[in-house]
């Protein structure tokens, strides 16, 4: 049996652990600025109610020289757990909606923290 690349070995081990095995779920890596909405690293589109969605990351060499450094792992969790989170609201319009944008930043705050306790409980 091939074994799985690891983007998509992380796919599944998230998707798991965030209870989204029921979502189909297509993951893009490697993309281009273009792709993405305005300057994220990632983005995410779904459809709540088939529990579909494709979760597209950045290519890491575009990102060079950004403030944060790239982390693929963290990087998806977010995007997961927008699909997570998916009844509270899409976000067609994150810069005007104060909601969305809190929103937004307890996504980010959470996929970090997940990712972080997962790291280390390793050693």
């Amino acid at each position: 049996m091939e074994k799985l690349p690891e983007e998509l070995q992380l796919l599944q081990e998230w998707q798991h652990r965030l209870g989204l095995d029921d979502w189909f779920i297509v993951l893009e890596t490697h993309c281009k600025q273009e792709a993405l909405m305005d300057d994220a690293d990632g983005d995410v589109e779904f459809v709540e109610s088939t529990k579909c969605a494709k979760i597209q990351v950045i290519d890491p060499d575009v990102r060079k020289g950004a403030l944060r450094p790239f982390d693929f792992e963290e990087i998806l969790v977010h995007e997961l757990l927008h699909c997570k989170f998916a009844l509270l609201g899409k976000g067609e319009d994150w810069d005007n909606n104060l909601q969305l944008r809190i929103v937004h930043q307890l996504v980010d705050d959470m996929a970090r923290a997940l990712v972080s306790a997962k790291r280390s409980n390793r050693g």
